[in-house]
């Protein structure tokens, strides 16, 4: 597994909030992230060295003694993990040591990994890139319901939505929806997370209050970027 960095930080996202964990990041993504700001600007991906300009990465090799005693929580994060051939064995490898193990992806490719815990963050239509090149890349990998769905069957979950703006909560209601015609289950509100796009303090504050209210409004969870609140967008934590 190709991997860019590991690193001893916590949780800042979801249901293992604040959680010590011990994150293992992969390189390559096969998405192009990009949202459009009110002031005119554009944000890509958090993890540019990941995506759009990603690193070639060494392989990984875990030295235990590295990792803090009191964490057992690993996160094999990325870009994107489920393109790396050898998830399946290193995922393995860790539980078999006595970790929890959570695997971030955006869910368009499923890996049979039992036993780990799936953070999924499918990529709304606010995501698509400006760039004709990288629209067309992230518009035909961006397939995530079948294989998303595959996920929800096999293995605990949750679902954590990039909200750009208020209007992006008609297409939760739709792909949550949708995932009951693959599952014949209608996802729990309690698996689904809306998190504010951004990667500043100040963007996070513009948009958490709106954010705060649709997850009231429907039943949903909210969850920040706490790394972010306390380091900001720094590599490494």
């Amino acid at each position: 597994m190709k991997i860019i960095e590991q690193f001893a930080t916590i949780q800042g996202e979801g249901k293992h909030l604040g959680t010590p964990s011990y994150f293992v990041r992969t390189t390559g993504c096969n998405l192009r992230c990009e949202w459009n700001n009110t002031d005119k600007t554009t944000t890509k991906c958090d993890t540019p060295y990941t995506s759009w300009k990603s690193e070639k990465g060494y392989d990984l090799k875990v030295e235990y003694n590295q990792i803090p005693k009191n964490i057992k929580h690993i996160v094999i994060t990325g870009g994107e993990p489920t393109i790396q051939k050898d998830l399946e064995s290193s995922v393995k490898g860790f539980m078999e040591d006595g970790y929890e193990v959570t695997v971030e992806t955006n869910g368009t490719r499923y890996v049979n990994i039992p036993g780990a815990f799936m953070s999924i963050s499918p990529k709304l239509k606010s995501s698509y890139p400006v760039d004709g090149t990288a629209w067309v890349l992230h518009a035909k990998n961006n397939q995530f319901l079948k294989p998303t769905s595959q996920y929800m069957k096999t293995n605990d979950y949750q679902l954590k939505f990039v909200v750009n703006s208020k209007k992006d909560i008609k297409e939760v209601l739709r792909v949550t929806d949708s995932f009951l015609v693959y599952t014949k289950l209608r996802v729990p509100n309690d698996k689904i997370y809306l998190m504010p796009q951004g990667i500043t303090k100040e963007q996070f504050k513009e948009r958490q209050k709106s954010l705060v209210d649709l997850c009231m409004e429907y039943g949903f969870n909210y969850t920040p970027r706490l790394h972010i609140d306390i380091w900001g967008n720094e590599r490494g934590r």
